[in-house]
């Protein structure tokens, strides 16, 4: 019996053979899915981390854009006052001609005053970026002198465009509502969008280009009263009754317009309609269209609105149109519009006669813009959007 309790004992204290391996095989395949996991989580949040810090950078780069902007609209006074010296009436917008672009006009500013532009646009970023760091530390190196002009990390761009190419549909509050019911009237009046108004039951909102005028005019109006061409249009009753019919249902405002988007709310306004006005219609302008930076399509909207002969071929025949209008675009191009009657006389020398109210609705200059300034640090951007007057006056802000 002692015999067998040594033995017993003696197999107990001498693991059979493997048991370590097996152990030590479970304890790595229990462990790495939870070490390889919080590595993970870490890169992550650290990556999220970093990124919210190029993000934080790259918006305040946005912010410096816009600083940056004041200055050019300064500049931009300077450069009409001397054009007003030497008796120069066309107005020249510098960031027409100077794209506001800091990888690129460092590029410019690094070179040397004898660069060529291939020198320049072959520059990558890196090499721009690698000629004012320290190599050792990877920041800019700053001077008590002062620093040189665009040294700084990361680079914004800075974008303008105008507001008074389109029509302002607030004005149809005011007792512009004609000029504005005409110009809409004109913009989808071409052949090609018939298709659109052609009446299709199966389209809940149906409506035709007169209803579809009616009812954007109906909805900026105080009033329930429908309107065309400026007089109120009786017939069709209280224009409620067709937002009643949605789910849910909605007033009709009978206010101006807060945005742009707000036009998907008029009835019968549906995703192509909006597609179609939406790029010439805002509410921010002065009501006039600048002639010098109207579309083409807007430049045809006016030809249409204020012809004094509707009856003429040009207007039956796209490809005519398209003939006229390429020359009226080609003399904007090569002299610009210094008045309004110049462009009056564009079109009559293409046997085009404009009424006369055509000089109330149209300008050679601008006021109102939108300036969209990106920041760029590291690959992540963000953006800042305003609208503002000559005088400084801001009607819009959005960042991003």
């Amino acid at each position: 019996m002692k015999k067998v309790m040594e033995k017993i004992l003696s197999r107990l204290k001498k693991p059979e053979r493997g048991v370590a391996l097996l152990i030590v095989a479970v304890m790595i395949t229990v462990i790495l899915p939870i070490v390889t996991d919080m590595n993970y989580e870490a890169r992550t949040e650290f990556e999220l981390a970093m990124n919210y810090k190029r993000k934080a950078e790259a918006q305040i780069l946005a912010q410096s854009g816009v600083n940056f902007a004041v200055i050019i609209f300064d500049l931009q006074r300077q450069v009409e006052g001397v054009l007003k010296q030497f008796g120069l009436g066309q107005s020249i917008e510098i960031w027409d001609i100077v794209p506001f672009d800091t990888a690129l006009l460092r590029a410019f500013t690094m070179a040397g005053p004898f660069v060529e532009m291939e020198d320049v646009m072959s520059k990558t970023r890196d090499d721009v970026k690698g000629s004012m760091t320290n190599e050792e530390e990877g920041d800019f190196m700053y001077t008590q002198e002062g620093d040189p002009l665009f040294q700084f990390p990361g680079d914004f761009r800075i974008e303008f465009s105008t507001e008074d190419d389109k029509i302002n549909l607030n004005h149809l509050a005011y007792g512009a509502r004609a000029a504005v019911i005409k110009m809409l009237e004109a913009i989808i009046e071409p052949d090609f969008y018939d298709f659109i108004f052609l009446e299709n039951t199966s389209r809940k909102e149906y409506v035709s280009r007169v209803e579809l005028v009616q009812n954007i005019v109906g909805w900026v109006n105080v009033g329930n009263e429908r309107y065309v061409d400026g007089e109120k249009y009786i017939v069709g009753g209280d224009q409620q009754v067709l937002y009643d019919r949605f789910e849910p249902r909605y007033r009709v405002k009978n206010a101006k317009f807060n945005t742009i988007e707000e036009l998907m709310m008029v009835y019968g306004v549906n995703d192509v309609i909006y597609r179609i006005l939406e790029p010439h219609i805002t509410i921010y302008s002065t009501g006039k269209i600048n002639i010098n930076k109207a579309s083409p399509m807007m430049i045809e909207a006016i030809i249409r609105a204020y012809a004094v002969d509707k009856s003429l071929a040009v207007f039956y025949n796209e490809d005519s149109m398209r003939e006229i209008l390429g020359k009226i675009l080609a003399k904007r191009a090569r002299n610009g519009f210094a008045k309004p009657s110049d462009f009056i006389a564009a079109c009559a020398e293409e046997g085009i006669e404009l009424e006369k109210d055509v000089g109330r609705v149209i300008d050679v200059s601008n006021n109102v813009y939108r300036i969209r300034t990106t920041g760029v640090k590291d690959g992540v951007e963000s953006w800042v959007e305003i609208v503002v007057d000559r005088e400084g006056n801001m009607f819009y802000y959005r960042e991003g």
